[in-house]
């Protein structure tokens, strides 16, 4: 009797939405490996805890086999609708506004959209970052490298979460966020500079050696005298081009519809 209650008052003080944490990471097209899958799984869970936003990955073979009424979306279209209909029906993010970031894929259109939902997924998740986002996965894709994509893509997520969480989401008017290796592709850059300086001033040095003063002008004079034409520089004319530099408008921020979604969509 004792353990029965024991049993029930822990899933009591379980979160209310920890089944959205059930899967996070599914793979109807067999793009992955079962240990890769559990890689990315236990990693998305990871992120998901520490943010308390959840981070989901979904590959279908084909969105149209999902029997939806895309009417009801009104404010998405193709993918995008699709990923909406995913998200409130089968994932429903975190916490009382939904957070979540949703990468979800079509494979027989080749579509993709990213979805962020709620309000510190819109504000982890500008219109910029959902970009920079689909740059970390797209390489590999094109090369039918899906772990490596979707582990790159983690990654970055990882990163964008937690310069939210620091009140400075990416966004193409705050700070970018530092690669991990900039503080060596510093130093390299600085070192190869130098080399390329000590060997020019080397050669510039050798190059002299043969230079010495001479004790008479004799060896500087034409032997048929000096003859200096007389040159004129006319001033005639002008030409002055004039290019508009043209300064961006955007100010950045989050297009959020109303379903309380953003998204960023396109072919892979």
């Amino acid at each position: 009797m004792n353990k029965k209650f024991f049993l029930l008052l822990l899933l009591v003080l379980l979160p209310l939405n920890l089944y959205s944490l059930s899967f996070l990471v599914k793979d109807n097209c067999g793009l992955l490996s079962n240990t890769e899958l559990d890689e990315l799984q236990t990693r998305a869970e990871q992120i998901s805890s520490n943010y308390n936003c959840g981070v989901y990955i979904v590959v279908v073979k084909n969105m149209d086999d999902f029997v939806y009424d895309y009417e009801i979306y009104q404010d998405a279209f193709g993918i995008e609708a699709f990923a909406q209909y995913y998200f409130f029906n089968e994932l429903k993010g975190v916490g009382e506004s939904g957070n979540g970031i949703l990468l979800i894929m079509s494979m027989k259109e080749r579509d993709y959209d990213i979805m962020a939902h709620g309000d510190f997924g819109n504000y982890a998740f500008t219109d910029y970052g959902k970009d920079k986002l689909a740059d970390s996965f797209l390489i590999y894709f094109g090369n039918g490298q899906w772990y490596q994509g979707f582990s790159a893509y983690l990654n970055k997520v990882d990163r964008f979460l937690q310069a939210a969480a620091d009140g400075n989401p990416v966004d193409i008017n705050s700070a970018r966020i530092k690669e991990n290796n900039l503080p060596l592709s510093i130093a390299a850059g600085l070192i190869f500079g130098f080399i390329v300086a000590l060997i020019s001033c080397l050669a510039m040095k050798s190059g002299m050696k043969s230079v010495h003063a001479a004790r008479i002008a004799s060896n500087f004079i034409a032997q048929n005298g000096i003859k200096i034409p007389i040159q004129k520089d006319i001033f005639t004319h002008n030409t002055v081009v004039r290019q508009v530099i043209q300064n961006s408008s955007s100010s950045g921020g989050t297009h959020i519809n109303s379903s309380g979604s953003s998204h960023h969509s396109g072919k892979f």
